[in-house]
């Protein structure tokens, strides 16, 4: 019990040492900072000017002057702005390609990534049905030509005798019934014969009358020959079948699919056995060997361009060579822009393909005025402006005092940005590690000057 008690007051004596030393220590440093103060305060209210007294105070001391980077700020009364505009890649022709006519596919002749020519045949309808048509309009129109000829040619000289005999018989027969009228009539008055009997004679010699006249009729018509109005109505009949064989014919041939300009299949949507509808797309045709790039440019810039104008269009960083072919006389309902269309050079756009987005640079003065300072000089302000570290010339050669001067950014570009705001003509501003200074701090400008034009 009394070596527990012995051990407990060795620690307590132990710990109370080292409580006590750290307690001195601490005052040794209070007291050494308190009298560094006081020497520095009595060495800079010994002389009368402050700058003097800072700069001695700085020699005394020991100070060590932080060299930095500046540029010289140059007033420009305007700035050449570069603005990039993104398009889209189109090939000049591209077609969604249908049958004209509807029927069942009987082949497809391409799939999708075919090149193929202008002319080239795509698919084909089964034309079986047209072609039963197209045989029995042949046989009616064989049968109306040779109508026409006959018609167009008159009567035979045989048909004309016979209607000619028969027009004499007819004749005959009238005579006759004539003169068996008068036999009959004078029987009657003698009371020979009955009154119907004589009727029946007069009744014959009318029919006889009759059968002369349409043979004379039909005799004169055949010396006439055929009337022009019946050769007419058979005339029309002959076009009419004629232009129903054109109308299978031209049937025919758009059952074939034909390529209507150079250009590759993107996409096939038919096989043979299904049923095209009239207009239903078959293949997607596109020509990506004319490859044309619109573009969306406001209306002032688009002014400015001329048909022909030659200018360079970058697609996946790659600049390519066009010209200006078309610019479309109405504005974009989504962008406000009005759209150009330029033509890439053939000779390089193998690596090119449509629906590729491209970019153009556009150029133009803008009237803004001020300095260009490097980005690297601003420092964040207040009130939303921003502030560069302008260097104010000392007595001492080389040395220079930091200040601020508020500035107001009008434009950004790359790795600079155009100010207006305290600055002068001529002024030297630090242009990078601004947030290793502070306003007041004695500064020496290296070697390295630059400007930003």
């Amino acid at each position: 019990m009394s070596e527990l008690t012995t051990a407990t007051t060795q620690a307590r004596l132990t710990l109370r040492h080292v409580l006590l030393g750290i307690i001195a220590i601490i005052c040794l440093a209070g007291v050494y900072y308190a009298g560094s103060l006081s020497s520095a305060s009595t060495t800079l209210a010994s002389d009368s000017s402050g700058q003097t007294n800072l700069e001695t105070a700085s020699r005394t001391d020991d100070i060590r002057i932080m060299p930095v980077n500046v540029t010289t700020a140059k007033y420009v009364e305007s700035v050449k702005q570069t603005r990039t505009f993104t398009g889209t890649i189109r090939a000049k022709s591209r077609s969604q390609l249908g049958f004209e006519l509807s029927g069942k596919i009987k082949e497809v002749f391409v799939d999708e990534g075919d090149t193929i020519s202008l002319g080239s045949p795509i698919a084909e309808l089964d034309t079986e049905t047209l072609a039963a048509q197209k045989n029995a309009i042949l046989a009616r129109l064989e049968q109306a030509r040779n109508v026409l000829a006959e018609l167009e040619s008159g009567p035979r000289l045989q048909t004309i005798n016979a209607a000619r005999a028969s027009r004499d018989a007819a004749r005959s027969q009238s005579e006759m019934a004539k003169t068996n009228l008068l036999r009959r009539e004078s029987l009657r008055n003698s009371g020979a014969i009955s009154s119907e009997e004589f009727d029946r004679a007069s009744f014959g010699l009318r029919t006889a009358e009759a059968n002369l006249k349409a043979a004379d009729e039909q005799l004169s018509e055949l010396e006439a020959g055929t009337r022009q109005e019946k050769i007419d109505a058979q005339v029309s009949l002959v076009k009419q079948l004629d232009a129903s064989l054109d109308e299978i014919d031209v049937a025919i041939r758009k059952s074939t699919l034909l390529a209507p300009f150079n250009g590759t299949i993107t996409q096939r949507h038919l096989d043979p056995g299904s049923i095209a509808q009239a207009s239903a797309p078959v293949v997607r045709l596109v020509d990506e060997q004319n490859l044309e790039a619109w573009i969306g440019l406001p209306v002032t810039a688009v002014a400015k361009l001329e048909v022909g104008d030659r200018t360079k269009i970058e697609i996946d960083g790659q600049p390519y060579q066009a010209s200006l072919i078309a610019k479309i006389r109405e504005l974009d309902s989504m962008t406000r822009t009005q759209t150009v269309v330029f033509k890439l050079d053939t000779t390089e756009t193998h690596a090119v393909v449509s629906g590729q987005l491209c970019e153009i640079q556009i150029e133009n003065d803008s009237q803004a005025s001020g300095f260009w300072v490097p980005t690297t000089s601003l420092a964040k302000g207040v009130r939303g402006l921003w502030s560069v570290m302008v260097l104010k010339p000392m007595m001492k050669r080389g040395e220079s005092r930091v200040e601020k001067s508020d500035v107001e950014i009008i434009h950004t570009e790359s790795d600079r940005v155009l100010v207006r705001g305290t600055l002068n003509e001529g002024d030297r501003i630090v242009s990078d590690g601004v947030h290793r200074i502070s306003v007041g701090q004695i500064v020496e400008a290296s070697d390295n000057q630059n400007s930003t034009n």
